[in-house]
Formats: structure tokens, C-alpha cells, sequence
């Protein structure tokens, strides 16, 4: 039996050496973290919901001129909610206090927005009837 030369093996040797390179650049690529895309404009909410924040419970919620909901007396806050983005008009309205209207921009930057709307009551917290 004769063995075959070295040379009649050197084609196989190199063909082995380069699918070894080929599955390792295979594999290293299926590592390599993918690049996520960066969004090119802020992300815009359709709908949002937007908490009012007072310092007196009880007070009713008016939105656009129709009454809403009431702030509640333990958090002092109320929410409204999926309103469209625009401004819209609120007006806390409770006996013994001045109604106080603010005009709140939503712009659908973020799925809530807070406002802050604090009331003043009549003559040193005495109720005008």
C-alpha cells in the first residue's frame, strides 16, 4: 500500500483553513450589537393624559368649558383623560375660592403632562355666598 504525498493533500488543508475563516467571520458577526436607529423627530402621543395638581380638594374640573370631574380632598389632584394635542382651557371652580382658569398647552411629547393650579379663597378664606 502506498500513502499518498503531503502535496496531495495541500488543497484540502487549504480549503479547511478558509471555511474556518468564513464560519469564524460568521459567527463574529452574529455577535456584534446591532445599531437600533435613532429616531429622526421626537416621538409624538396622539392622546394624553393630563393630571391637575391644586392645593384645595373638592374643587370641580371644567375642560373647555364642560364640567369634568371634582379634585379629589386626599391627593389633591384630578386627571383627564386621552385629551388631543392642543391648548385646552381648565377652570377649577369650589365655593369660597376665586375660579381660576389656566390655558394648558398639551403637546404629546410625553403620554402625561401635570399641571399645578392652586386656588385663593375669598376674603381671607371666608365663603361669599
Amino acid at each position: 500500500m502506498r500513502s499518498k504525498s503531503p502535496q496531495n493533500h495541500l488543497p484540502w488543508i487549504v480549503i479547511g483553513i478558509i471555511a474556518i475563516i468564513i464560519v469564524g467571520v460568521i459567527v463574529v458577526q452574529s455577535f456584534r450589537p446591532k445599531s437600533v436607529p435613532q429616531p429622526t423627530a421626537p416621538m409624538r402621543h396622539p392622546r394624553v393624559h393630563l393630571i391637575i395638581k391644586s392645593n384645595v380638594g373638592g374643587a370641580e374640573v371644567f375642560l373647555n368649558g364642560q364640567r369634568k370631574t371634582v379634585i379629589s380632598d386626599s391627593r389633591h389632584e384630578a386627571k383627564l383623560l386621552n385629551l388631543g394635542r392642543k391648548t385646552h382651557e381648565i377652570l377649577l371652580k369650589k365655593q369660597g375660592y376665586a375660579d381660576r382658569t389656566e390655558m394648558v398647552e398639551i403637546t404629546g411629547n410625553a403620554p402625561s403632562q401635570t399641571v399645578q393650579i392652586d386656588m385663593q379663597p375669598y376674603g381671607m378664606g371666608k365663603s361669599t355666598e
